[in-house]
């Protein structure tokens, strides 16, 4: 059955069972009321008749007595007799009361001869008369105690039964819901997040509903994209391998390249060859560069792990910010390093050595001729430099919490807003880096960065702002003691 059909069909049922179990209950209870009812009219009219025959004596009304005993010692708690003159004045009660102790002309003669059926007890009123002269009168009062006890019963147990049914209707109807719809809809959702997570999963549900279906299609979606990831791995292994082939093959040339282009550079005094000399030398290096560049991106964005080891937070940041003074120097900057380091961390030592590079060879290509690159590395519990402007300062501080930051510093033109939301990507190069050939790089130094510094499971930040200078941080968490 379609759940559209089973939820309606359940609707119906959930709302018409209780009032057809209600209408049930009242019919059994009216009916065994009126068995019961009957039972009892039939035994208060014998108990009238024999009342009947020690009421009808005249003496009882012309020399009345207040001890007389008139009820029988069974009946004395549920029967009641009373006797009035013939003024309606009560000369006699087996209940000792002093309710309405006179009747008035209209009460006196009112319902004589008639038994009158109450909820409560049934009464019977008849006149007494001695030789056809009327001496009197006599009311009893039977008491339906036991009728009603019955009937309160009755009405109890219908109420619990009513009660009862209408909890094993929604009891079995949430049962069923759960069933037909919160165990699959479950099923479903904890097989998605699993499958979201990358882990294999198939879903065994046999019913032809909606939900069947649903699964049925989550089923063949989940295998089209098991084969599409399947393919997309092959395709990624042989693109990797293509790129390692490619770069391995061509290193090989470029290193004889280079090794016949400084021969000839030994060899070649003239002014106009030792400058070709020197440009395919340069070119070499930036071909150099690029394949090392290209073949580290490919290995990062593969299942390549990256041997983590503990080192002690001072030394390695102090080795991984020395010996960039000679470099500078080279391009007529002058570098400054600074390290406040507390804690263990947990680091790839090659791959950060490869970040700082990049970081530095970044700052250099972006420099001002005779400006300096600060670079250092601060944990949390230390103020940060002076080198860094306040706005800075107050950004970084609260990115560095609970780890330290690596900090490259450079003095060079602002990023403009498009290139920062793009720096980070693969290839990506600045309009003005593309018109300095001679500062043009791969475009992969800072993808490169990026990805190492998340495969430390850290995060990475640029802030550039005019006359402020332009800052990359990367954040790395300290080990927990």
């Amino acid at each position: 059955m379609k759940i559209k059909n089973w939820l309606i069909s359940s609707y119906i049922i959930v709302i018409l069972a209780p009032i057809f179990v209600f209408i049930l209950l009242y019919v059994w209870i009216q009916q065994y009321n009126k068995q019961i009812e009957m039972k009892d009219y039939i035994n208060s009219i014998n108990k009238f008749e024999k009342y009947d025959i020690i009421l009808q004596n005249p003496e009882l009304y012309t020399h009345p007595k207040d001890s007389y005993d008139l009820v029988f010692k069974e009946e004395k708690s549920n029967t009641k007799v009373t006797l009035y003159d013939i003024y309606g004045l009560r000369i006699y009660s087996s209940m000792n009361d002093n309710i309405y102790p006179m009747l008035n002309r209209e009460q006196l003669y009112k319902d004589l001869y008639k038994i009158n059926h109450g909820y409560r007890a049934d009464t019977l009123k008849k006149p007494v008369f001695k030789d056809d002269k009327l001496v009197g009168f006599y009311e009893v009062t039977i008491s339906r105690s036991n009728w009603v006890k019955g009937v309160n019963e009755r009405t109890l147990i219908a109420m619990l039964l009513f009660i009862l049914i209408l909890l094993t209707v929604l009891v079995v109807t949430i049962k069923i819901i759960n069933k037909k719809l919160n165990k699959p809809l479950d099923l479903l959702i904890s097989s998605m997040s699993r499958f979201a997570l990358g882990q294999d999963v198939k879903i065994s549900y046999q019913s032809e509903d909606e939900i069947g279906n649903l699964i049925s299609h989550f089923n063949n979606m989940k295998n089209e994209i098991m084969d599409k990831r399947k393919e997309l791995e092959e395709q990624q292994k042989s693109k990797e391998y293509m790129i390692a082939t490619i770069s391995h093959d061509l290193k090989t040339p470029l290193t004889s390249i280079r090794a016949y282009t400084e021969l000839l550079q030994s060899h070649n005094k003239n002014t106009k060859g030792e400058r070709y000399v020197s440009t395919i030398l340069n070119k070499c290096d930036y071909m150099n560069d690029m394949l090392e560049d290209l073949l580290m991106y490919t290995i990062l964005t593969s299942d390549y792990n990256i041997d983590f080891v503990e080192v002690e937070g001072q030394e390695f940041f102090e080795m991984l910010t020395s010996e960039y003074e000679e470099i500078c120097e080279k391009r007529g900057l002058k570098y400054v390093s600074q390290v406040n380091v507390e804690g263990m961390y947990k680091v790839g030592v090659n791959q950060m050595i490869r970040v700082m590079d990049n970081l530095i060879t970044n700052a250099i290509k972006h420099s001002k001729e005779a400006s300096v690159i600060h670079a250092g590395a601060f944990s949390d519990n230390f103020s940060l430099p002076g080198w860094l402007d306040d706005s800075y300062v107050e950004e970084l501080d609260e990115f560095r919490k609970e780890g330290a930051i690596l900090i490259v510093k450079n003095e060079g033109q602002k990023i403009s807003e498009e290139d920062l939301k793009k720096i980070f990507e693969r290839f990506y190069k600045s309009d003005n880096e593309r018109s300095i050939m001679k500062k043009s790089g791969t475009g992969l130094g800072l993808s490169i960065v990026k990805l190492i510094i998340e495969r430390h499971f850290g995060k990475i930040k640029i802030l550039s702002s005019e006359n402020k200078g332009t800052v990359i941080a990367c954040w790395i968490k300290t080990m927990e003691d």
